[in-house]
């Protein structure tokens, strides 16, 4: 399996300088993702859950012909994407609260659907991916 690229998949990951107390509206259906250009995921959410064999790799596998050697180009397509599209839901969890995003996503040649879910733990947070997965 060949080494994800853990830096440029951090690329978004908040530093200290760039965690700025930003106030955002809240999230709403219909809207678009608060603070989506901020949008981060953690490496290890690609290698161990979004593309792993345990959680959704056979599914970006079959609809993608996508494999973790494709998390950069996947990563991208996605947070370009979230960019403008709208939330679909809404939920409070414990600590915060998540927003289930759909985004029409185009990876080796082949098009589909891709439900995402972003995590803010904080009303100042960015967005931190949660999954992402290839709908029917």
């Amino acid at each position: 399996m060949k080494d994800v690229d853990r830096a440029a998949l951090c690329a978004r990951e908040p530093s200290h300088q760039r965690h700025t107390l930003r106030r955002m509206s809240p999230p709403t259906v219909g809207h678009p993702l608060p603070r989506a250009d901020e949008a981060y995921a953690a490496p290890e959410k690609w290698t161990e859950w979004i593309l792993a064999d345990r959680g959704h790799g056979g599914e970006w596998g079959r609809v993608f012909r996508a494999h973790l050697a494709d998390s950069e180009k996947i990563w991208q397509a996605i947070a370009d994407a979230v960019l403008d599209a709208p939330v679909s839901a809404v939920r409070k969890v414990a600590v915060g609260m998540t927003c289930e995003v759909d985004v029409e996503l185009t990876i080796n040649e082949r098009t589909a659907t891709v439900r995402s879910a972003w995590h803010y733990a904080d009303t100042e947070d960015a967005p931190r991916l949660v999954t992402a997965f290839p709908t029917p």
